[in-house]
């Protein structure tokens, strides 16, 4: 008996043990990450672009906004200092906007929104872009990023950056192409204007700095991307944030409605601005909160913002990723003459295009040990060292509420039973009229005599 005993207390442990380590595989790690190779029928979706002007400023329109909010026209002596602290908004970025601390004092900028100043003078979009589907329409939107006023092309995570909420469904479609059987790309013709573009995936916004292209008048750029996209699985919603480690783009979180990585990051910077200084830097009006006036940026300065947030926030990957790496760079330049009217409004300065070199191998995020696998790895642990089936356990369930039932309907009887017995063991009381000792001589020789009846 002690050996059986010691037998079973064994396999219970280690029926345990091993319960324990798969239930934490199922809870930590169970993804897996694969390689696709069968590349001939994949869709993928083109780069999109930010694109930041050198000059931000629209001089006509500057000079109607100084007349408007602050009574001054060019003759006067704050024309040049007001124009000044135009120019220091529109140029201010996140790493660097210490030109905008110099207004700090100024108690005529208190009350001014940055953000708005920014829309009443910018410069507007006045490219010609074209792709290899003629019938598509290429989404252009003008947002603000974290290199300040700038417009997204092909961009429809960058519709979050507004001020007004958006829903996942109501973000426009990026241009797609099959890899392999179309020439994908983009080419943008800019007229006068100039200035930095980020190339990015069409689901972040502008924020990191490894696919940055300066674009100088009379440059002509082609660059070719190489893709390396990221897919998930359909039954990978089937687990938690926490498991599968990574969020898709229409999960709403409980800080935005719609997932990014970049954006994320972009919204820890902003709320990390508002708990030290009060205020949110115009960098990003998708973030609730007071606008920072320069004083604000004097506050933020002091703080060093945001060297140190970039340490601090951290943010989960999204579950589909598209990564883009700058391949080959083929860029020219055609010299501006003097006697050519070269710039003109009707003839492109530079432009930019950008292509894909058609991929061959992609990730997928796959569930490798789902819920039915955690209940599989329990049964055959108890079926090895236990003897246990789901027959089994349910026999010994149904026996332990038949007898339990059974007892107890038994225990209900005997307790029936007893006070029965005692009911009737008790001494009746007798009734006074039925009692023949309670009757009387008198009232018997009164009784009538006895009828016979034939």
């Amino acid at each position: 008996r002690l050996l059986w005993l010691f037998v079973l207390i064994a396999s219970t442990y280690a029926v345990y043990m091993l319960s324990e380590v798969q239930t934490a595989r199922y809870f930590n790690s169970p993804t897996v990450i694969s390689v696709d190779r069968d590349y001939r029928g994949w869709n993928g979706s083109l780069p999109a672009v930010t694109l930041c002007y050198y000059d931000h400023i629209d001089s006509f329109k500057a000079n109607e906004l100084i007349q408007d909010l602050w009574n001054v026209s060019i003759i006067d002596e704050d024309y040049f200092y007001i124009m000044d602290f135009l120019y220091a908004v529109v140029n201010a970025t996140a790493s660097n906007y210490a030109e905008l601390t110099r207004f700090a004092s100024d108690e005529r900028f208190d009350q001014i929104d940055l953000y708005d100043i920014i829309l009443a003078i910018n410069r507007p979009f006045e490219q010609v872009i074209s792709t290899f589907d003629s019938n598509f329409n290429v989404h252009v939107q003008l947002v603000m990023t974290e290199r300040g006023s700038c417009y997204a092309i092909n961009s429809p995570m960058s519709a979050v950056l507004g001020k007004e909420p958006v829903q996942y469904d109501e973000l426009p479609a990026p241009l797609t192409c099959q890899y392999g059987k179309q020439q994908c790309y983009i080419r943008m013709d800019l007229y006068e204007s100039t200035g930095v573009l980020d190339v990015h995936s069409p689901y972040e916004v502008s924020a990191s700095e490894a696919n940055i292209v300066a674009l100088h008048k009379s440059d002509e750029i082609t660059a070719s991307f190489k893709v390396l996209e990221t897919v998930a699985s359909k039954n990978l919603r089937e687990l938690s944030v926490e498991q599968r480690k990574c969020v898709f783009n229409d999960e709403e979180t409980s800080n935005l409605k719609i997932y990014s990585k970049s954006l994320c990051l972009a919204r820890c910077r902003a709320i990390m601005a508002l708990e030290m200084c009060n205020c949110v830097p115009f960098f990003y009006p998708f973030v609730d909160g007071p606008s920072c006036n320069p004083a604000g940026f004097e506050c933020l300065l002091d703080f060093k913002w945001p060297i140190w947030a970039l340490h601090i926030c951290k943010c989960p990957s999204t579950c589909t990723e598209i990564e883009y790496t700058m391949q080959t760079v083929k860029k020219s330049s055609w010299g501006i003459k003097n006697n050519e009217e070269s710039a003109s409004a009707e003839s492109a300065t530079s432009s930019f295009r950008w292509d894909l070199i058609p991929p061959k191998v992609r990730f997928r995020r796959d569930v490798v040990f789902s819920f039915e696998d955690l209940i599989v790895s329990f049964g055959g642990v108890m079926a090895l060292f236990l003897g246990f089936s789901v027959m089994g356990v349910v026999q010994i369930f149904y026996v332990i509420i038949y007898n339990v039932l059974v007892d107890f309907f038994n225990l209900i009887r005997f307790i029936h039973t007893n006070l029965r017995k005692r009911c009737q063991r008790a001494p009746r009381p007798a009734s006074p009229k039925a009692s023949p000792s309670h009757v009387s001589r008198a009232e018997t020789a009164e009784l009538p005599l006895f009828e016979y009846v034939n």
